[in-house]
């Protein structure tokens, strides 16, 4: 699976500390938001509505903080 570049998703200050539905037939060319909120329920059921199924669902952190570390 090729990296997907979230910049934009992560970057917009609507989905931060929210959960995001991603359209799952398009993310790997073009990441599409297609609902989001503050309850996981909330957003499933947005993307239901708007005939999204299976959709990718992931949580928008408030702060992105840098991870540090090593392999040892």
């Amino acid at each position: 699976m090729p990296a997907i570049d979230m910049t934009k998703i992560y970057g917009n200050k609507n989905y931060k500390g929210n959960w995001v539905a991603i359209n799952s037939d398009t993310y790997e060319i073009k990441p599409e938001v297609i609902a989001f909120g503050k309850t996981l329920n909330a957003v499933l059921e947005k993307a239901k509505r708007k005939g999204f199924n299976l959709p990718l669902i992931t949580r928008i952190p408030k702060k992105i903080l840098p991870i540090v570390g090593s392999i040892i």
